[in-house]
């Protein structure tokens, strides 16, 4: 059994990203990186968290962000307060409220996305 996820994704500013999700999510920097073979990375997360979200750009050879309606950074808030909260952040941070393609997702959630077309969805509810 694995120990840790990593959620890696290329962004088109690596800065900003960083910031959004730190603010929205409240997320710390654990590691970052500069010219690892042309890449430079941030990972944000937190102590006890058994993930993490890596954020690359590539100076040499610049990946787009692809993304679909539905690849979705799902997170769970069980305590309605604690929901309202991060939601509230998630917009201070610049992350755009939209409906989700999945209407499941809006029942007991919201779904954000970020400048790069990638959707975190807070969900007000318990995972199980």
């Amino acid at each position: 059994m694995f120990t840790h996820m990593r959620i890696a994704r290329p962004v088109t500013n690596l800065e900003r990203s960083f910031l959004m999700y730190s603010h929205g999510l409240g997320l710390k920097k654990i590691a970052e990186f500069t010219d690892h073979d042309g890449f430079n990375g941030i990972m944000s997360g937190c102590e006890g968290l058994p993930w993490h979200i890596e954020m690359t750009v590539c100076k040499h050879h610049p990946v787009s962000p692809s993304w679909t309606e539905e690849d979705l950074l799902v997170l769970y808030y069980p305590e309605k307060d604690e929901w309202k909260e991060t939601c509230a952040r998630m917009a201070e941070a610049g992350f755009k409220e939209v409906r989700s393609f999945n209407p499941y997702w809006d029942v007991n959630g919201k779904t954000f996305i970020d400048p790069d077309g990638y959707r975190v969805v807070i969900q007000n509810k318990a995972w199980g």
